[in-house]
């Protein structure tokens, strides 16, 4: 899958650390990186930070189940992936979309070699491929992963996906994928009132929002039919304002910068 430009504010689904808007709910969500499926929690993501994103700090949380044996390819990449979140959660958060858009390297299995091919078509997007390679050694490293061992078991995660919804005062976790209602309904009971919710969202916007979105994140995201999302973005291609991802089939599509 090809790239795309994106700016950070956009790319990232977490908060810049210089960003300290007060938000009334915060969001952690949990995935296990090993799972194809298990991604799509990030579809859901995408939506409740387009829609509730005023409301919401988002946290990941990107793990695999413990197994025995034969999993060193899931290891790997979870350290991969946090030790690009030590340089920012954008290129993590950028990664996982690579990975979840173009899942081949998921179901397939992806060598040593394979990762890091796709990390370093990230130094144009300021990812320091030294600075990787010396943090997937460091203690530091270690430290983060640790850290997310403990919010997992605080927690007590027993089924990925999941997601936990805080307020200063409640908080409620939601284990598996529901109907994007049930999370509407929780919000509003821990918030004590229906949130408001940001709908001036189109094909074109989402598009431009992220590096890359599938018909199918479109569809989800919009709550139109797929045939609707390909006919506007045949119009929008005829209009030079988005274009397929090569590689992935027709199925994804990123704006044209």
């Amino acid at each position: 899958m090809e790239l795309e430009q994106c700016n950070e504010s956009s790319c990232s689904l977490e908060e810049s650390p210089i960003q300290v808007t007060y938000k009334p709910l915060e969001l952690f969500y949990f995935m296990d990186i090993s799972d194809p499926d298990g991604l799509h929690v990030m579809t859901l993501i995408k939506k409740l930070e387009l829609e509730y994103g005023h409301l919401i700090r988002f946290r990941m949380v990107s793990t695999v189940p413990s197994c025995v044996g034969g999993c060193q390819e899931e290891v790997r990449l979870l350290t991969m992936i946090k030790a690009m979140e030590l340089q920012g959660k954008r290129h993590a958060m950028r990664f996982l979309r690579h990975l979840h858009i173009n899942d081949i390297f998921l179901k397939d299995g992806a060598s040593d070699s394979d990762l890091w091919e796709i990390a370093r078509s990230f130094v144009d997007y300021g990812l320091d491929i030294d600075e990787l390679a010396a943090d997937i050694q460091s203690n530091q490293l270690l430290s983060a992963l640790a850290v997310d061992h403990e919010i997992l078991k605080d927690w007590e995660i027993e089924s990925l996906p999941a997601l936990t919804f805080v307020t200063r005062d409640e908080a409620l976790k939601i284990e598996g994928l529901y109907p994007y209602d049930v999370y509407q309904a929780v919000m509003a009971e821990l918030l004590g009132y229906v949130p408001s919710r940001e709908s001036e969202w189109d094909v074109e916007k989402v598009l431009a929002r992220y590096d890359a979105s599938t018909i199918t994140e479109l569809a989800f995201i919009l709550e139109l039919e797929k045939p609707v999302i390909e006919r506007e973005l045949k119009k929008l291609s005829l209009q030079q304002r988005c274009r397929p991802v090569p590689g992935c089939s027709g199925q994804a599509w990123a704006t044209n910068k």
